[in-house]
């Protein structure tokens, strides 16, 4: 209820701050404890780009968390109801996060790529946790033969046959000489950039809701 010794705009204010101060303290230390708990995961190979992990660790979901709540302030200036307004908070919460997720997010900075032999020792490292966005198989054009797919032929000197008999099954599948692994990537060392580009954005934009809510309030007073 709006009191008479304090203006609406005021008494909005004061309790946004509230709000959101219990808000990023709340997500602050789960934000911290998730990445405690997922640290020797990641050491082990697991990776942090993973669409459920990444988003549950870092400084993320500080960025969500106030998104939220902002979305949720706006959505209550407008509806008169706490259900409606609940459904437009959790409806626009979810079309957002899935947006950046998905298409935004693997843009953030220009992907490297890596190429290598079928039977080059020179691949990828399990252990950076890179995030790897495509791979296939090229022939020696540089044309995309297929899709999702890696090939290892072993040394000489491990398997009868070693790398030459593998390489001539490979010819005969239409991948001749020149024939290599390609894969496009962003790097594991990249997490924290990622993780501070995406909570900014959800930051910039719980700033704007913010804004869109005094100004809502201001109307209707």
């Amino acid at each position: 209820m709006w009191t008479q010794g304090v203006s609406r705009l005021r008494w909005a204010l004061v309790k946004f701050g509230l709000v959101g101060a219990v808000t990023v303290l709340l997500a602050v230390v789960y934000a911290l404890g998730v990445s405690w708990w997922y640290e020797p995961l990641a050491a082990n190979g697991n990776g942090r780009f993973g669409y459920l992990w990444f988003d549950v660790q870092g400084i993320a979901p500080i960025g969500y968390t106030l998104f939220a709540v902002a979305l949720g302030i706006v959505a209550g200036t407008f509806a008169r109801r706490v259900l409606p307004a609940m459904a437009v908070t959790l409806a626009g919460f979810a079309v957002v996060r899935i947006a950046v997720e998905t298409l935004g997010r693997s843009h953030y900075m220009p992907a490297k790529t890596l190429n290598y032999g079928l039977a080059s020792s020179q691949g990828p490292n399990p252990a950076s946790s890179d995030w790897i966005l495509s791979q296939g198989l090229r022939d020696g054009a540089g044309k995309l033969v297929r899709e999702n797919a890696q090939v290892g032929c072993p040394p000489s000197n491990e398997v009868k046959g070693g790398a030459s008999s593998c390489l001539d099954q490979m010819a005969h599948q239409g991948l001749g000489p020149g024939s290599h692994n390609w894969q496009l990537y962003q790097p594991g060392d990249r997490f924290w950039a990622f993780q501070g580009i995406e909570t900014g954005i959800f930051l910039a934009l719980a700033a704007l809701l913010v804004f869109l809510a005094v100004r809502r309030i201001r109307h209707i007073a």
